[in-house]
């Protein structure tokens, strides 16, 4: 039974030291996104890294000290269960069967002299100080990490308005001024809010203030509507308007808007907003009211009333960002330009997987960020709609290209056109 239990734990330490390999992933990949539970997962993946190769350690001593190995193994798999993250403790619980099993298969025939009882003792004392100390070790990195987040939550509950800072391990963040807007920007970057819904645009200034690079993330939109509490976490992207969202280097800035779609019926009521993962219980609280006192850092138009400086940046930002050319994997391309008197053209040119070609050129309608070409004498449709760096092209009809020649998919703007 001893050697049965010997060979348990050591499988059990090495599929531990993979689980916590995994664990310590998850807690860099939740750092590197700004969670603020990533410091536990980080703390919780080296404990069990460590707790895993005691049982290594244990597992191997059990074959010739089975009282030594069993108290080892018992205190190690105890302490991973609470401090070596939920995938290590499962394997840390096969850990405490291979030390009851070590432990019941002692040998029974030992000298019952003092001498040897009080040697056992010692030993077992010597294997339990070991599990102990990581567990004192681990349990300050894991717990101090619970308690610097709650503690930083609490410090910063009152609400922040308009013009404050909001601070974080990784980032400070200032609001400059909130816009409610029906539509964003002119012309062909012009996008209108569906039917029942308005744009809540927020105007920020994102800081990295780490030592490494960091991915900012737009938060969430807390608003109370027909006493139902409602959150928005998936923010609009907005062509041409620029956005703090994505990674900055340290030490370094992105000022830009964070847009949220929300119901109509929410416009003149409290918002709340929470930066973003890392920031706690940290909150913006944005009001008609507030919002009307508040220190603004820059111009800010009327709530229910368009930007005409946020609009003009917007248009002339995408007008300058469209034009150029952009290609297919397969060797495709488009290339959009604008004339001097503010028509949008086009130039397609098709290649099949089999060589056949088609090209068609001429000039576009516009509606938002799509572009439509039409010719009915050639029975064709042509559909661009233009992203950050991308046009999605779609099809219908022939088009007068060569045989199976489809100009759909995605074509990607050329670096420097």
């Amino acid at each position: 039974m001893i050697k049965a239990g010997g060979i348990l734990a050591i499988i059990a330490g090495l599929l531990g030291l993979l689980a916590g390999v995994v664990t310590l992933l998850m807690g860099g990949l939740g750092e590197a996104f700004s969670s603020d539970r990533a410091g536990l997962a980080i703390g919780m993946g080296w404990g069990g890294i460590l707790f895993s190769l005691l049982v290594l350690v244990y597992g191997a001593i059990s074959f010739a000290k089975p009282r030594a190995g069993a108290t080892g193994l018992a205190l190690s798999a105890l302490a991973g269960i609470v401090l070596g993250g939920l995938l290590v403790a499962v394997l840390m619980v096969l850990t405490l069967v291979a030390a009851v099993m070590i432990w019941l298969g002692r040998n029974k025939t030992d000298d019952p002299h003092p001498t040897i009882a009080v040697k056992h003792w010692r030993g077992m004392v010597l294997a339990a100080i070991v599990p102990v100390l990581a567990a004192v070790l681990v349990g300050g990195k894991v717990f101090g990490a619970k308690d610097g987040a709650s503690s930083s939550a609490s410090a910063s509950a009152a609400p922040l308005a308009v013009g404050q800072t909001a601070h974080s391990d990784h980032f400070d963040v200032t609001v400059r001024a909130v816009h409610i807007l029906q539509s964003l920007g002119q012309g062909i970057a012009q996008e209108v809010a569906p039917p029942g819904t308005i744009f809540a645009v927020f105007e920020v200034v994102v800081r990295c203030i780490d030592k490494t690079s960091r991915t900012y993330m737009p938060g969430d939109l807390l608003i109370e509507l027909d006493g139902k509490a409602l959150k928005f976490d998936r923010s609009e992207i907005i062509f041409g308007l620029d956005s703090p969202i994505g990674s900055i280097n340290p030490m370094t800035e992105k000022t830009g808007y964070i847009v949220f779609k929300i119901p109509t019926a929410a416009a003149k009521l409290p918002l709340r907003w929470i930066p973003a993962r890392g920031f706690g219980k940290v909150q913006f609280a944005l009001n008609v009211q507030t919002l009307a006192a508040a220190p603004l850092t820059s111009a800010a138009a009327p709530l229910t009333a368009p930007d005409p400086q946020l609009d003009a940046a917007v248009a002339t930002s995408g007008a300058t960002k469209l034009t150029g050319r952009y290609v297919e994997g397969n060797g495709s391309s488009v290339e959009l330009r604008q004339s001097t008197s503010g028509q949008w053209e086009f130039a397609l040119a098709v290649v099949s997987a089999n060589g056949n070609t088609g090209d068609v050129e001429g000039a576009l309608s516009v509606n938002g960020n799509m572009f439509t070409y039409r010719n009915a004498e050639f029975d064709c449709v042509l559909t661009f709609r233009t992203n950050s760096n991308s046009i999605e092209v779609a099809q219908a009809g022939t088009c007068g290209f060569g045989m199976n020649v489809i100009a759909d998919g995605t074509y990607r703007k050329q670096v420097g056109r």
